[in-house]
């Protein structure tokens, strides 16, 4: 590996953030509780994340060049620097055991139900080790890859659906009040909107990074548009019982059939669920690795990958009992659990920062150990 510091393209990082947004989330419910009001909580838990965004990129951007590990070491001192980046680690850790849980319950349930479980978590953490030790720059190119084939999937999906949609599904709206509304936004700020923090540790990798605010600003749009279409697609497919499956997308593919010419292609859902999932474990393992190698400088995070991919894997298996539980989870639990990682910490470093009057020039990225 050269000794340059990685660098991102803006299509890139945006490209990478998408994919992370959508991962894991088109598998399960999005705020179910909210059921034909679902699309009014993806909207305003898309607007109250913009605010999150805002906070953790003008840390970014008073800092330029510096991981957020690396902006609290600065502003609050070693210690307490390196205890805020072991948090990052930790959460970034269960984060991607959390993700590789539901996506190795979904292969289970739907396609692989006799293989092993631990060797479907194996073969994808596999893959992912590979694409996070290539580096940044990789998981980035892959990720605009994927990106295209999504879109595209997501594209034929409704276009071929269309013949069946039943738009009384989306009535009545507001029946029961604005208090499911606001809890399914609580649910979408925490998961998935919220954990683009994550990327408060990519930001400094953007080629440029002045526009590290629009360009994620754009991509949680783009990310929050892309989960209405699919969540009003599938109600309009399913009705309510969209809100009480755990797989209601896969089970709207079921609806597809042209003839006898075009039927069951379920398994295109599958491939590309499972292409979103790859980009968000990348980021997770690459974060969770990227801040521990800033805590124990100048060790670079690439030896520190394969025993922190085995940690994911095996906490995945112990911490949930059950996919439902793992569901469950990361709908109810989550967003309270991450509020301190993904406004609170940021927001008081960033308040530090302000009345010290801290704040760096931007100029030539500076080259960091991990980085090689």
């Amino acid at each position: 590996m050269t000794g340059r510091t990685e660098q991102l393209s803006g299509k890139a990082f945006g490209a990478t953030m998408f994919m992370f947004l959508v991962g894991s989330s088109l598998t399960i419910p999005l705020a179910a509780v909210a059921v034909q009001d679902a699309w009014i909580s993806i909207l305003a838990g898309m607007f109250v994340s913009l605010g999150f965004a805002v906070v953790y990129t003008r840390l970014c951007l008073r800092f330029p060049g510096k991981s957020l590990v690396q902006i609290a070491e600065t502003l609050l001192g070693p210690w307490a620097g390196r205890l805020i980046g072991l948090l990052y680690a930790m959460y970034s850790l269960h984060l991607g055991a959390l993700v590789l849980r539901i996506f190795m319950d979904f292969i289970t349930d739907v396609a692989l139900p006799k293989t092993p479980p631990v060797f479907i978590e194996l073969m994808m953490m596999g893959v992912v080790l590979w694409a996070v030790y290539a580096g940044i720059e990789v998981i980035g190119r892959c990720a605009m890859i994927i990106l295209v084939l999504v879109l595209s999937e997501v594209a034929l999906s409704v276009l071929l659906m269309s013949k069946d949609f039943q738009f009384a599904n989306l009535l009545p709206v507001l029946d029961k009040g604005w208090s499911p509304v606001v809890e399914g936004a609580v649910e979408m700020i925490g998961f998935p909107f919220g954990e683009t923090v994550l990327f408060a540790m990519i930001i400094p990798h953007l080629n440029h990074v002045g526009k590290a605010t629009k360009t994620v600003m754009l991509t949680l749009g783009a990310g929050a548009l892309l989960l209405l279409i699919v969540n009003v697609r599938n109600l309009l497919i399913l009705g309510s019982l969209s809100s009480r499956m755990i797989y209601a997308s896969y089970t709207a593919y079921q609806y597809i059939s042209i003839s006898d010419f075009l039927d069951r292609v379920e398994p295109l859902s599958i491939i590309t669920l499972m292409l979103g999932g790859f980009v968000k474990l990348c980021v997770c393992l690459y974060v969770s690795s990227r801040s521990l190698a800033d805590l124990i400088r100048p060790v670079q995070y690439r030896p520190l990958l394969v025993p922190i991919a085995l940690l994911m894997v095996e906490l995945s298996r112990i911490v949930y009992e059950s996919g439902t539980e793992s569901v469950q989870f990361s709908l109810w639990v989550w967003p309270w659990y991450s509020l301190p990682f993904q406004l609170l910490i940021p927001l008081a470093l960033l308040i530090v920062a302000i009345l010290w009057g801290k704040k760096e020039q931007a100029g030539i990225m500076p080259t960091r150990g991990g980085a090689s």
